[in-house]
C-alpha cells in the first residue's frame, strides 16, 4: 500500500516543472525536518500527518537520488526505513549526509 501511495505522489510530482539539484536538495532537507518533527507530535491526526510527511520525504529522496544518477523507484520502498537507510549510505558515499542537511543553507543556495 505504501509503495502505491508513493508511486502516485511521484507521478504527481513529475508532472510539475523540473527542479535543479539545489532545489531538490532544499526540498529534501525541508521534508526531513517535517518528518522528524512529527516524531513527538501525538495530536489527533498525528498518524495521517506522519504518513504525509514520510511520503513527501521519500518523494524528495527519490528525486534527489535520481538527479545524482542513482537508480531508484518506489517499489523498493516496501520497507521504507530500510530503503531510506540504503539510499542514505549511497548518498553519503557521494558526499551527501542526510543527517547533516541544513534547510536554511540549502534554501539560500536555491535562491542564488
Amino acid at each position: 500500500m505504501y509503495t502505491q501511495i508513493l508511486e502516485t505522489a511521484i507521478g504527481e510530482r513529475q508532472s510539475q516543472t523540473a527542479s535543479s539539484e539545489a532545489q531538490v536538495l532544499s526540498e529534501l532537507s525541508r521534508c526531513r525536518v517535517r518528518m522528524n518533527s512529527n516524531l513527538f507530535n501525538r495530536g489527533a491526526d498525528w498518524a495521517s500527518t506522519a504518513l504525509a510527511n514520510q511520503i513527501a520525504f521519500d518523494v524528495a529522496l527519490i528525486e534527489f537520488a535520481r538527479t545524482l544518477g542513482i537508480a531508484c523507484n518506489p517499489e523498493a520502498f516496501e520497507q521504507p526505513e530500510a530503503r531510506r537507510a540504503e539510499l542514505g549510505r549511497e548518498l553519503a558515499s557521494r558526499g551527501f549526509c542526510l543527517d547533516e542537511l541544513d534547510p536554511k543553507a540549502w534554501s539560500a543556495l536555491e535562491q542564488s
